[in-house]
């Protein structure tokens, strides 16, 4: 049968700018300038007659037509990448990119990579850092992501890793100055700048009341604040698994032990059809693995404590 002629470059630019929900980021995936995406959609809209994206000034939104679209072709163009990656001799089947926040990753990640490299001696792990939990992900250039905070995104698969649960940490000598929660209204909170609402959530979640959650420094990233804390600036919030260095060091400790459980998650993330590559799988299998040990040792040390 023969088959209908395409436009497959206008497709293509159509399902980038559908999925980044943006003809500027598209241009940046494509490599084309923003116009060139813009004229291709305008092209593929004239084709089908129908509009594909309501634009507004400053933002793009797929109409029902759009949405159909592109629900069709990201996995139609993923299965295109897989069938091409198949019937390749590529030199990069063995090397898995994998993106993560940057604390999750230094404080988590690392500490475990060693015993997936011994089970996968074959993988070569490239592991890429975040910082900002809204910026995109180009799944052109990494294999499987770890997202924190994600709002989802229905072209992609969402596998839920761990909660976060949040307590105040300090070094051990500030903590001897803090009889009760009441009396951190009188010393330097730190945020991170990615996690504003940690202080706010844990405030509100234990209420207590005189304590101004929103001042004091902000630093780019966890770690940051974190080491700001072990060396006596203040008190930052964290989740106890992010800590155990510092715990061990005796750089760190918890000054109140009132838990509160944050109402985001990290995640992992992938295009549908994804794990069929066996690198994919075997990262993907691997981390749920270690989750669930690590989730048992919680629970143990829980028990121990009551």
């Amino acid at each position: 049968m023969k088959r209908r002629p395409l436009p497959l470059n206008a497709l293509r630019a159509f399902e980038v700018a559908g999925r980044l929900e943006s003809f500027t980021k598209a241009s940046h995936e494509l490599n084309v300038t923003q116009g060139a995406v813009s004229r291709q959609v305008q092209h593929l809209e004239e084709v089908l007659g129908r509009q594909l994206f309501e634009r507004h000034h400053r933002s793009l939104r797929l109409t029902r037509a759009g949405r159909n679209l592109l629900e069709a072709l990201t996995p139609a163009f993923d299965a295109i990448e897989d069938a091409v990656a198949k019937v390749e001799d590529r030199a990069d089947d063995t090397h898995l990119s994998v993106s993560a926040p940057l604390t999750f990753s230094m404080r988590w990640i690392v500490p475990r990579l060693g015993r997936f490299q011994m089970e996968y001696p074959d993988f070569q792990v490239q592991l890429g850092t975040y910082n900002d939990d809204l910026a995109s992900v180009d799944f052109n250039e990494v294999d499987i992501a770890i997202r924190f905070a994600d709002h989802g995104n229905e072209q992609l698969v969402h596998e839920f890793l761990t909660g976060e649960r949040l307590l105040p940490v300090c070094h051990p000598d500030l903590a001897k100055q803090l009889k009760t929660p009441e009396d951190l209204a009188g010393v330097t909170l730190l945020h991170c700048s990615a996690q504003r609402e940690d202080w706010r959530i844990w405030l509100e979640g234990t209420g207590i009341k005189g304590v101004d959650g929103t001042k004091g420094p902000v630093f780019a990233t966890l770690d940051m604040a974190m080491e700001a804390a072990a060396s006596g600036f203040g008190v930052v919030v964290s989740d106890p698994a992010m800590i155990g260095e510092y715990v061990v060091t005796n750089r760190l400790t918890v000054p109140f032990d009132l838990p509160v459980d944050s109402p985001y998650a990290y995640s992992l993330c992938y295009p549908r059809g994804r794990l069929e590559r066996r690198k994919v799988k075997a990262f993907r299998d691997w981390l749920m693995s270690e989750i669930k040990l690590e989730t048992a040792r919680r629970k143990l040390t829980q028990k121990d404590a009551r």
